[in-house]
């Protein structure tokens, strides 16, 4: 972690204070927070979403931090915001952040910051998450769990600045589209589309998609089963729910009992991105394909269960 004794306490505090300019300098580039697509009146009670495609990287951002543009992309979902934005032709709204995932972290809980922060946070006491604790909360301070993005500790102000100006209008739209749905079609799906590193820690490689619910909690069993149908027919490896479960966006979202469902995707990068230098190769075109098939299927289940439920 930072240095926190009394010599280094001037030198932070002139070194947050920059970082506050800077940020309202990186906060205009963002603007909007979201790019929303759809052509029309929606169709169909899908919806898809890209949180952590994000890939603007402004200089004022940049220079907070102590790590290279190539660390800082090491968290970034490459390129699912342009897998799933051929969908809007469908007439399928879409949904994909204008900042990078290590700025901000849509798919955290608002009150998922530092411990040291949270302690002297009004209206306490907070709970402390584990991912939070691990500097992984909704402003990451890390990528791993060990590597520090920034070179001193990050202000309450920076947090509640980020939250206000980026969070809280991208959480806003994202919830305006799945009520929304649902009002129309008495029940929602959201597909929260994400990838992975190619392998695991130890070195073993992932599955091509791993389907996060819950544990079952975030959608119907039929409609994960039935989605991971959809993905197995086109020859992919599919496994549920390890390593990843779904994150804030699937537990916050989904609640099917509410008539609001959510089924985490994540998609392995070995399938279309060359990762020594975050450039898409040939698979790219053949996943894009493949996903739209996929969710195509899926668009095409969802809306016959509207009409059995409209009978």
């Amino acid at each position: 972690m930072w240095p926190n004794n009394r010599q280094n306490k001037m030198t932070i505090e002139r070194r947050q204070r920059l970082q506050t300019r800077l940020d309202k300098i990186a906060l205009a580039n963002f603007e909007p927070a979201y790019t929303l697509s759809q052509q029309q009146t929606p169709t169909t009670p899908l919806v898809l979403n890209s949180p952590h495609s994000g890939n603007n990287y402004p200089p004022s951002m940049l220079a907070q931090s102590r790590l290279t543009l190539k660390q800082l992309r090491q968290s970034e979902d490459c390129y699912i915001d342009q897998i799933i934005e051929p969908l809007v032709h469908f007439n399928i709204p879409t949904i994909a952040a204008n900042f990078p995932r290590i700025y901000l972290d849509l798919n955290r809980s608002p009150d998922e910051w530092p411990p040291e922060l949270l302690a002297q946070r009004a209206g306490g006491p907070w709970p402390v998450t584990t991912r939070a604790r691990s500097g992984l909360g909704v402003v990451p301070l890390r990528i791993g769990h060990s590597t520090d993005i920034y070179p001193q500790e990050i202000t309450e102000g920076l947090i509640k600045g980020r939250i206000a100006a980026l969070y809280h209008p991208y959480h806003t739209a994202l919830r305006t589209l799945l009520t929304g749905a649902k009002h129309r079609f008495g029940h929602t799906l959201l597909l929260d589309c994400h990838s992975m590193p190619g392998y695991d820690t130890l070195g073993h490689p992932r599955p091509d998609i791993v389907l996060g619910d819950c544990h079952g909690k975030s959608c119907h069993p039929e409609t994960i089963d039935f989605i991971e149908t959809a993905f197995t027919a086109l020859r992919y490896t599919v496994v549920r729910n390890q390593p990843y479960a779904g994150g804030y966006i699937t537990s916050h979202y989904g609640h099917p009992a509410k008539c609001i469902e959510a089924v985490q995707i994540e998609i392995n990068k070995n399938l279309y991105l060359d990762a020594t230098n975050f450039e898409p190769h040939a698979g790219m075109a053949k996943l894009t394909s493949d996903f739209q098939i996929v969710v195509m299927k899926i668009k095409d289940y969802l809306n016959y269960a509207t009409s059995l439920a409209a009978e």
